[in-house]
């Protein structure tokens, strides 16, 4: 294992034990529930939204150590952030899990601890792992939009 997999490994490992997120929002903005039906993962978001901006994000659920620490991640680096600022980070860390192994695709210097997560593409069952809570916030903020 290389160096970079052995510190993308520690960050993954880091984020789904240190859970700063987890927990429910009485009377959230939005509610939103996402499920893996391949392997059992389920999230569910709790948003505060005011003025299009994130104040709050929390979540509840269950899954394996990627999808735990993806949404962890996804919380940390959305929260406090406007729905414009999320939705091209969403795009973005899509696109890096999503792209071919060809076409390198990095993010933004202050999103690089998601790039622990670009390791994930080696294995195809585990992309819904890791992509479940970001695609759950996709669903969410186009909710919202529509209130």
């Amino acid at each position: 294992m290389s160096l970079n997999e052995e510190l993308y490994k520690d960050i993954i490992i880091e984020y789904s034990q240190n859970l700063k997120h987890f927990g429910e929002i009485e009377n959230p903005t939005i509610k939103e529930e996402g499920v893996n039906r391949s392997c059992g993962d389920e999230v569910q978001l709790y948003l505060i939204i005011e003025n299009d901006q994130l104040k709050k994000i929390r979540y509840t659920g269950q899954g394996c150590s990627i999808c735990m620490a993806s949404t962890e991640m996804m919380a940390e680096y959305t929260e406090n952030q406007n729905v414009k600022e999320i939705e091209d980070l969403i795009h973005n860390f899509k696109h890096m899990i999503l792209s071919s192994d060809n076409e390198y695709f990095s993010l933004p210097k202050q999103y690089e601890e998601l790039e622990a997560l670009r390791g994930v593409k080696k294995f195809p069952i585990r992309v819904k792992c890791a992509t479940l809570s970001w695609n759950t916030l996709e669903q969410a903020l186009q909710n919202y939009k529509k209130t």
